[in-house]
């Protein structure tokens, strides 16, 4: 009886102990599973409440479990925040970025990047050896340094400046340049110019005015003084030519009064006339009156320039300016009948310094007439559209603001 009772005691406290165990390890999975679903909440004010009773046993240790995890979490999230920001900040970045590590991996190009040098994906460069890429010639310029990339590699002018910024990192930035190659290419041509515009005429007043002091022939001695009459007025265009340029470039006044379109084009006509009556250049003006609120000293620039051009280099007899309106913009509109432009060169004629290569004028300008017209539209907030009539001729049309 004994040993039954005693085999029926360790029976009984078996099962309340499996009871027991079963009924904590459901309370210790239950716990677990709450570490699991983990959001972003802060259990260190519970924790530090919770350590300071007596009962801080294993449920304490596994909140500070939970603090450890959240912090973690919190974390990983910033700096997943900030590698998405870094990453978004140098993609909208107007130069090429490119990332490789001291083992050759790329760890980050931007759109540029792949924009400089014709590229599809970036997921074709991501984490991989550049020597797999066809970005493997890189890796011959590995001293900070600026260069210029050889065109073998790309057909557009890339400047490049490698940085170390850590042992482990290198960056390859890379901004392209062929803008201020064609700008520097447009301002040697124009020094060149200007300086040969500039001599030719200087040349012919000091040899002829030099030269009449041993004429005698009045007829003779007439001639010179035309000539260097000629040349000076020469000389003095090109330098208005300079000036106007530079002040518009370099202005931001704009006073703005009431301007009748018509009588504006009216009082150029007259200041025009001996010119036009030396070649033989017939000039309509529009019939109707149209007024704005506008800068006068700019129209009046891009409103001489194009009829001034039209006269000198449009070989045509006659140039029709009409005018008209909507509710925001007027609209002037220049039309000859003349050569017209070549089609591959009518986007490249306002640029600064730039004359038409198969011009049929024999005169030499610095190439700033059409420029001047275009400074000035963009002070007027206006925009300015130039294509070939159907038959002959060209058009430009000249669309300002009202107000």
């Amino acid at each position: 009886m004994i040993i039954l009772g005693l085999v029926l005691g360790i029976l009984i406290s078996g099962i309340i102990f499996l009871i027991c165990f079963y009924s904590y390890s459901k309370k210790v999975k239950n716990i677990l599973i709450g570490i699991i679903k983990i959001n972003s909440q802060n259990y260190l004010e519970s924790f530090v409440n919770t350590a300071n009773k007596k009962d801080f046993r294993l449920k304490n240790i596994i909140d500070l479990l939970k603090i450890k995890i959240n912090k973690i979490h919190r974390k990983n999230n910033l700096i997943n925040e900030q590698n998405y920001i870094l990453k978004n900040l140098i993609d909208v970045f107007d130069e090429g970025i490119l990332i490789i590590d001291n083992k050759n991996t790329i760890s980050y190009l931007n759109d540029e990047t792949l924009k400089l040098f014709n590229l599809q994906s970036k997921m074709e460069f991501l984490n991989k050896n550049i020597n797999d890429t066809s970005l493997y010639w890189i890796l011959k310029f590995y001293k900070p340094e600026n260069f210029e990339v050889p065109s073998k590699y790309t057909n557009i002018n890339i400047l490049c400046s490698v940085l170390n910024i850590t042992d482990e990192y290198k960056i390859y930035k890379f901004k392209n340049i062929s803008e201020y190659k064609k700008l520097d290419q447009m301002s040697k041509e124009f020094v060149s110019n200007i300086t040969h515009e500039l001599k030719t005429p200087l040349t012919s007043i000091i040899g002829f005015s030099e030269t009449l002091k041993n004429v005698e022939e009045e007829e003779d001695r007439q001639m010179f003084y035309d000539i260097i009459n000629r040349e000076a007025i020469r000389l003095n265009n090109l330098i208005s030519d300079i000036l106007i340029f530079s002040e518009i470039e370099t202005q931001n006044d704009i006073n703005k009064q009431k301007i009748d379109i018509t009588k504006l084009l009216f009082s150029i006509k007259q200041l025009l006339i001996p010119q036009i009556d030396k070649t033989k250049f017939k000039i309509i003006l529009p019939e109707n009156s149209v007024v704005i609120l506008g800068c006068e000293k700019y129209l009046r620039q891009i409103f001489i320039n194009i009829i001034d051009n039209s006269i000198k280099h449009s070989f045509g007899t006659t140039l029709k300016i009409i005018c008209y309106e909507d509710n925001e913009n007027v609209f002037i509109e220049f039309s000859d009948d003349g050569i017209g432009i070549p089609e591959n060169e009518i986007e490249d004629i306002f640029g600064r310094f730039y004359k038409v290569l198969n011009s049929k004028t024999k005169s030499r300008g610095t190439g700033l007439g059409l420029s001047i017209v275009e400074s000035s539209i963009k002070k007027l907030n206006g925009s300015i559209e130039v294509f070939n009539n159907e038959i002959c001729g060209a058009t430009f049309v000249i669309k300002v603001p009202k107000i």
